[in-house]
């Protein structure tokens, strides 16, 4: 699934996750930056999981338009997320998620983008935590 990031965040906090990732890339990975330009804007614009994936998102499983349901796996799979944390480590990249109901569960990034849409990215009014 693709997110337009720009409707999610509206299109000056897209140039800001762009740039802010843009520049990651030319520190970490000592792309030109050019090069990590191009590379940002293709992982924002083609919705990259991996690169969106972040706490305190909701991500929706779309309506099938057969009406069927978009079902991942045999289970029920639940129709929002809350992504709480995203974790990196040598066994995957997981982000843990809370459904609706309270259920707290791990699910391979891979997973979120492909049935799964980004509905809502917190603002900063949206985190609480201490005043900096």
């Amino acid at each position: 699934m693709n997110s337009r990031i720009d409707l999610v965040v509206g299109g000056t906090r897209a140039a800001e996750l762009v740039n802010a990732y843009r520049e990651r890339l030319e520190r970490l990975d000592h792309l030109s930056e050019q090069a990590a330009l191009n590379v940002a804007c293709y992982a924002y614009a083609s919705g990259c999981v991996h690169v969106l994936a972040a706490p305190g998102q909701t991500w929706v499983r779309p309506a099938a338009e057969d009406g069927a349901g978009a079902g991942l796996g045999d289970g029920p799979e639940a129709e929002e997320l809350l992504v709480m944390e995203v974790e990196n480590s040598e066994s995957g990249h997981f982000a843990v998620c809370r459904e609706p109901c309270g259920i707290i569960r791990k699910l391979p990034l891979e997973d979120l983008g492909s049935g799964y849409a980004l509905a809502h990215w917190p603002q900063d009014s949206d985190v609480s935590g201490p005043a900096r």
